[in-house]
């Protein structure tokens, strides 16, 4: 553009400045943004009679924050009209509005475009059609359309409508919407309202799609309604062609700043039918909340109950869940003062197994624990502890009556030379008991017992050279010898509960060596961190008791025990390796064995092995797989084989498509005797159905 030319546009900018500010008293009755106008063009004509501006070529017109550029446009200095054609773009704070023709009011930002496309950035917004009318900063109609929250030319998914209006902070409302993938329509709706929100907002939840080998071809719809600042509920159905239809709730809470919670509950009825004609009242519920009371309580509850076992059969989601034989329901209260703590619990259980009574099922009604914890004396080796619990046990049929349990102890921390440490302790167990008629009434029991712990610790470091990274490790080896002795008092008289009802005599000594390294890793800035590599631990029992030649009681047990090993491997900061075995000596066998390994990169990306196995009773093999490498796929595989039986417990595999503004879910599960398909989508702005059915425990 040469020199003449710049000169006549800012000749005209000026002639256009004061036109508008002799324009302000007439407009100011409207209501509209008095702030000044600025209009550029290649070619500007003014026709004083109708106080009108046309404009051409790359033309910008401007107030305030609404820009409007255009090839041609034709502007009324009394009433903000604007009339753009080709290539006409509105832009304003809200976002942006494109057509090649488009009727707009500059200080209002209100108009009408034809063959249009907006965008709403707060929202990642996308909206296109034949016409699309703003009608103010919070609201757009648009006539045979689509939305969505997807960017590019074409949108991997969109809604088209016929008629289209759209609400900034409230709802998309259309009539008569076809869903598309990509440009390929897959679903008509009669009426969708989509949220246009920041914040949460309620709604239908994307829907779930699946077939299982048991429970026939299942869909699951769920509505999420928000409650509050502080709560929200989601609202589930599921149908199973060959169970029944399935009801759930979900409830999230947070009161104050640190009391939170959340609510399950499950229904499930079987149909007319349904294979499952004992579905009638199978359901499940749990509440889990942790917070702070007034004074100082903390309070909690994890409660879980299930109507019987083959719920979790049937909607387990993890092998925590469907593999239990017994769910327990736990509300506590606790308090500390100092080095003093108390905890009050209720807990319930109830026995999953088939042949179970629960009426004989003793219950901790409540359970009440008072502690104070290890304090030393003054400035003495002495230090002191006291443990108490108060049970009452109660059940429908059978004994029923209370424990009280106390063990105050004495201890000490002698360091010799500083070269080995001696920890002994000394303690008196008391035991109350005031039992039903079924029982024996009052009464008590005590016990001494005694230990000392004996260690010691040889070290070396090593230096590894270098300025950064792994410079230093320290290699320590650590003996110890622990001696235990609790006297064969007579205990037959006592009422039995619990396992702590009979307190095992001993008089043995276990003895370890364990080896540490621990890494040095230095930075750049000078600070060290310092991990703990490896950690191997040998140990052993021997029995003083059984070695007494007068025991012919026991000729046929070891006097030594199995040697334990365990060992606990960090190569680096991600990965983990933990192994803990038990070798029998005498016969030269492994009793126990437990492995494991892991390493978790990110939640897309991770690793996790584990075998155990027990003598004469079970062998398993279990494996996870995270893997992010087909990006934008992520891939997560999971594996469960049962070694004794030699068949497989479970093939989990879940893909994720995840794209710039939606994910498709696909999960295959193989378990025992079910076989399992599930398909759900997310959308930008709408969430998806978690799963078929309510899972108590987590994913």
């Amino acid at each position: 553009m040469d020199t003449k030319r710049w000169i006549r546009r800012a000749v005209v900018m000026v002639v256009v400045l004061l036109t508008v500010l002799s324009a302000w008293a007439s407009a100011a009755t409207l209501g509209e943004s008095k702030e000044p106008v600025s209009l550029q063009a290649d070619n500007l004509d003014y026709d004083k009679a109708t106080s009108t501006y046309t404009a051409e070529g790359q033309v910008d017109l401007q107030q305030g924050t609404t820009q409007l550029f255009a090839d041609k446009v034709r502007y009324n200095t009394v009433t903000g009209d604007a009339d753009a054609e080709g290539h006409v773009d509105l832009r304003d704070v809200d976002g942006q509005l494109q057509g090649e023709q488009m009727q707009v009011n500059i200080r209002t930002a209100v108009g009408v475009a034809q063959q249009s496309r907006g965008f709403i950035s707060a929202y990642n917004f996308h909206l296109a059609g034949e016409e699309i009318s703003k009608l103010g900063e919070q609201k757009y109609r648009i006539r045979n359309g689509y939305f969505t929250t997807c960017d590019g030319d074409v949108p991997a998914w969109k809604f088209g409508a016929r008629e289209l209006n759209v609400t900034l902070g409230g709802y998309a409302k259309a009539k008569h919407v076809t869903f598309y993938l990509h440009d390929i329509p897959v679903m008509y709706v009669p009426y969708l309202a989509y949220p246009v929100k920041v914040e949460r907002e309620s709604g239908f939840l994307m829907p779930g799609f699946g077939y299982s080998s048991q429970r026939g071809t299942q869909l699951s719809l769920a509505y999420y309604q928000v409650l509050g600042r502080n709560m929200d509920a989601t609202l589930f159905v599921d149908y199973f062609s060959d169970m029944g239809i399935g009801t759930g709730l979900q409830y999230r809470y947070i009161f104050g700043d640190d009391n939170e919670g959340i609510a399950d509950l499950y229904y499930i009825s079987s149909h007319g039918d349904s294979s499952y004609p004992d579905l009638d009242d199978r359901f499940a519920y749990r509440w889990e909340h942790l917070g702070t009371l007034p004074g100082d309580f903390r309070f909690s509850a994890d409660v879980e109950y299930v109507s019987d076992r083959e719920y979790f059969e049937d909607f387990g989601t993890v092998a925590e869940e469907y593999d239990k034989d017994e769910v327990e329901s736990t509300v506590a209260l606790s308090r500390q003062w100092g080095n003093c703590n108390m905890t009050a619990e209720l807990l319930y259980t109830k026995d999953l197994e088939l042949d179970a009574n629960n009426d004989t099922t003793l219950q901790r009604l409540p359970e009440i624990q008072l502690n104070y914890n290890r304090t030393r004396i003054g400035k003495t080796p002495l230090y002191v502890k006291f443990d108490s619990t108060s049970t009452y046990f109660w059940r429908r049929e059978g004994l029923k009556g209370e424990r009280v349990d106390m063990r105050p102890s004495l201890s000490a921390i002698f360091q010799p030379g500083m070269i080995a440490e001696i920890e002994p302790e000394v303690g008196y167990r008391e035991r109350l008991y005031w039992t039903s008629k079924e029982g024996p009434g009052f009464e008590h029991a005590e016990n001494m017992d005694f230990s000392t712990r004996f260690s010691t610790r040889f070290s070396r470091i090593f230096n590894l050279g270098g300025t950064t990274g792994l410079t230093k490790i320290k290699h320590s080896v650590e003996p110890e010898a622990t001696y235990y002795y609790t006297p064969n008092n007579k205990q037959s008289d006592l009422p039995y509960f619990d396992s702590a009802d009979r307190v095992d005599n001993a008089n043995e000594v276990e003895y370890a060596l364990v080896n540490r390294f621990v890494g040095r890793y230095d930075s750049e800035n000078g600070r060290p961190n310092y991990r703990e590599l490896a950690y191997f631990r040998l140990s052993q029992t021997y029995d003083i008791w059984l070695s007494r030649r007068d025991r012919e009681e026991k000729e046929d047990e070891d006097r030594f025990s199995d040697i334990r090993g365990e060992l606990i491997l960090r190569p680096t900061r991600l990965w983990v390796f933990d192994v803990d075995s038990y070798y029998d000596p005498h016969r030269n066998e492994l009793t126990k064995f437990t492995a494991e390994a892991g390493a978790h990169y990110s939640d897309d990306h991770h690793y996790s092995a584990s075998y155990r196995y027990k003598e004469d009773d079970s062998e398993y093999l279990a494996t996870t797989i995270g893997v992010d490498w087909l990006n934008p796929v992520f891939v997560t595989y999971e594996y469960r084989h049962d070694l004794v039986e030699d068949h497989r417990l479970e093939n989990v595999i879940d893909l994720e498509y995840r794209a710039q503004c939606w994910s498709v879910f696909l999960r295959y599960r193989d378990r025992m005797e079910d076989h399992e398909v599930m398909l759900t989508f997310a959308l930008g702005g709408i969430g998806s159905v978690g799963h078929v059915g309510a899972s108590l425990g987590t994913e």
